[in-house]
């Protein structure tokens, strides 16, 4: 059985709740700063939007569907992480991607890195794949250095539609082959272990 609720050292990667609304309105798609570097949030914010995104997360299949997780530390939701399946990105539309976000508080502590080998382990496991990719704007330059420390390259740029920013901005295209992921995180089987 496909687990959906991932425990790592200090955080919980469990599926959305409805009751996760408030706070994730709080901490996401209100927070320009947080808004401004993922493409697909309106700015201003529409309440509406944030609605059908907690809708839409707590129907997801984990099997089949392209999957988030929010991220809990302590009781409380702090961000999110998504294991993408393979389409989400036009470029390279045989690959699963993965995608990320974490509230301001909760920045500089390691989290997201946390966050993203435990999703990662996940999406290695349930796609059986050699290769997942990921896009980060061009000035984004600590979620690089997140996505460098998980084993990602760059393998391409390309222009994105920001609707935060209302104009194209330029990403990044990063790709992380199996074994270089697993040569730093380890196994993706052996770390899941019986939660597949």
């Amino acid at each position: 059985m496909l687990t959906t609720t991932i425990d790592t050292q200090r955080l919980q990667l469990r599926p959305f709740q409805s009751d996760d609304l408030p706070r994730f309105w709080e901490i996401g798609p209100s927070n320009y700063e947080i808004a401004r570097w993922l493409t697909g949030l309106t700015w201003p914010p529409i309440m509406m939007e944030a609605e059908a995104f907690i809708e839409q997360a707590c129907l997801a299949n984990a099997k089949t569907d392209s999957f988030p997780f929010a991220i809990d530390c302590n009781g409380q939701l702090i961000g999110g992480v998504e294991v993408q399946k393979s389409g989400d990105l036009k470029e390279f539309p045989e690959l699963p991607t993965i995608g990320y976000w974490l509230s301001e508080a909760a920045h500089g502590q390691g989290y997201i890195t946390e966050a993203c080998v435990a999703a990662l382990h996940w999406g290695f496991a349930r796609a059986a794949c050699d290769t997942f990719a990921a896009r980060v704007f061009a000035t984004n330059y600590p979620s690089q250095k997140v996505l460098k420390k998980l084993g990602f390259e760059p393998a391409g740029v390309c222009l994105r539609y920001s609707k935060p920013l209302q104009q194209d901005v330029e990403n990044i295209i990063m790709h992380l082959p199996r074994d270089r992921f697993e040569a730093l995180h380890g196994d993706a089987h052996v770390m899941m272990g019986a939660a597949l």
